[in-house]
This record gives structure tokens, C-alpha cells and sequence, in this order.
């Protein structure tokens, strides 16, 4: 039988990942590459839905492209996690959120994007990092 202590440390962990993925939502609307990036696990798979399609970077490219696809709106970027699940396991979590994103690219109207995010991550040294990440368009 489960010890309180397990669901202690459950429910903080739990805690913790909803906190960094409110931290990214964040800093996509602060237009924070940097620490985007660092929240990466090393060799970190993603899937995304604007190319590259699927990417394996290091921290420096993944920089230079959130860098490169903030540039392309102009104003606010609004971005919203809905539903957010979470599952922990010692050392590894998953979650789901459904997202929406509300931006105005640079030659546009503003528009809103509703999409899935899926992140797999990694605690390493007590900080969790995306080891995978998977968003969809669901429009």
C-alpha cells in the first residue's frame, strides 16, 4: 500500500509540471526564447505544427528559431493552456493540454489557433525538462 509520503511527493511533482507549463505559456507571450530553450532536455525530439515538422536541436538553434518565429507577429502574443493533465512517475511526466494561441503575423489580421500539446519530460539534477514535445492543430 502506498506510503502519504508517495502521494506527497506525487502531488508535488504534479505541481511543479503544471508550473512549468504555465511558465512556457508565459514566456510565449513574453517572447522569451531563451528560456523556452532552456527548458529543453539536450537532444529533446519535437514535433510541432509549423516547420520544421520534427527537429532535433541543440539550445542554440532551438533560440534562433523561437527567435525567428516570434518575429513573424507583431503586438501581443496571447497563449492559453486549457485542460491541462498531468501524470508523474519517478523521474518521468506526462502531459496534455488543449492551447490556444491568438496572434497577429506581420502582413495579417490577428487570429486565433486552437491546438494539442503534448510534452514528455525528464526530472534531471530536480529540474524538469521536455524531452519530447508534440503539438497539433486541432482546427
Amino acid at each position: 500500500m502506498p506510503r502519504i509520503e508517495q502521494y506527497t511527493e506525487t502531488a508535488v511533482d504534479s505541481a511543479e509540471v503544471a508550473w512549468l507549463v504555465s511558465k512556457r505559456a508565459a514566456a510565449i507571450r513574453a517572447r522569451d526564447a531563451e528560456y523556452l530553450a532552456s527548458r529543453y532536455a539536450p537532444g529533446a525530439l519535437t514535433f510541432g505544427a509549423a516547420p520544421p515538422l520534427s527537429a532535433f536541436a541543440g539550445e542554440a538553434q532551438r533560440v534562433e528559431w523561437l527567435r525567428a518565429w516570434f518575429e513573424r507577429f507583431r503586438g501581443r502574443i496571447e497563449h492559453r493552456v486549457l485542460d491541462l493533465t498531468v501524470s508523474v512517475g519517478d523521474d518521468l511526466a506526462f502531459c496534455h493540454s488543449r492551447d490556444v494561441l491568438s496572434v497577429r503575423p506581420v502582413h495579417g489580421r490577428r487570429r486565433e489557433v486552437r491546438f494539442e500539446t503534448t510534452l514528455g519530460l525528464r526530472r534531471v539534477g530536480g529540474v524538469w525538462l521536455v524531452e519530447s514535445e508534440r503539438v497539433g492543430v486541432t482546427e
